[in-house]
């Protein structure tokens, strides 16, 4: 079996979850997918991914370890994470999965598969087996109509899978040293052009959830981190050297000299000769 299922947008646009791709394998020992950070393939930059094992086995890979996965386990990967999983290839896992969206997933799911895959195991997969079976029954047949019955449907699976499971994996939460591996690398390069997307996908998240972890961490915005960064370039080659206020303006990531200046007097309330006056020996 190797059973794909594409779902069209909703008509409602405000579904809590609604399923984007659904589908299957069993028999099917090939199976492995490797995905790096901020991947778009399948709309993953955005799309939750959920799998169970209903046979076999398979292996999910992380970067504090790997995981055998069997009858009535599973995982989920939050939008934009790195994705390591396969199926053995001597008993190949009958698999199936849900990409799904929506509003406030976040807060419905607790968080979960956002820092790193969240692994599950279920003492009785059957409720949840028979509601997945029934996303691929609607999906296999599906009219507009279908879609309220789809978007409830997951969101029993979800909150079912939630109330029964048993986490398998113990949370590092690697978000905080991520967060701050990134803001090292763009504190180093932040004379280069560097957009919220790219600081982003250094860190392996989706730039929503990291814009959003960079404020609770650093207690600033990543724009303003970063235009601290490159102000506090400035005033070290203000202070130290005789470089023109123009060339430092384009050394430290200004492509314009006038808005240099006006960063410069906002964060520290002087023109930028008035600073070297009054720091250069």
């Amino acid at each position: 079996m190797k059973e794909h299922i594409f779902l069209p947008k909703p008509v409602f646009p405000r579904h809590v979850c609604f399923p984007d791709f659904i589908g299957g394998y069993s028999e099917y020992p090939e199976h492995s997918v490797r995905r790096e950070y901020a991947t778009k393939e399948n709309n993953l930059d955005r799309c939750y991914n959920m799998h169970l094992v209903l046979d076999g086995k398979g292996f999910l890979h992380t970067e504090t370890g790997s995981y055998e996965l069997t009858r009535g386990q599973g995982f989920l990967y939050g939008p934009g994470l790195r994705q390591t999983y396969h199926s053995d290839s001597d008993q190949p896992w009958n698999i199936r999965w849900v990409h799904f969206y929506g509003g406030r997933l976040e807060e419905l799911l607790g968080g979960k598969g956002l820092d790193e895959p969240w692994l599950f195991g279920l003492s009785d997969p059957a409720p949840v087996v028979t509601l997945i079976e029934r996303l691929l029954h609607l999906g296999r047949a599906y009219e507009v109509n279908d879609e309220y019955a789809m978007a409830s449907t997951l969101y029993e699976l979800l909150t079912r899978i939630q109330s029964m499971a048993d986490q398998l994996n113990v949370p590092v939460n690697p978000a905080a040293d991520r967060i701050r591996a990134a803001a090292n690398y763009v504190r180093a390069h932040c004379h280069e052009p560097f957009t919220l997307e790219q600081a982003a996908a250094i860190a392996g998240y989706s730039p929503h959830y990291f814009s959003r972890k960079f404020s609770r961490t650093f207690g600033q915005s990543f724009p303003e981190f970063l235009m601290e960064s490159r102000i506090l370039q400035a005033k070290r080659l203000l202070a130290s050297t005789g470089l023109s206020v123009k060339l430092i303006a384009l050394q430290t990531g200004f492509s314009q000299t006038s808005y240099f200046g006006r960063c410069f007097r906002t964060l520290e309330g002087m023109t930028p000769l008035e600073f070297r006056h009054r720091h250069q020996v």
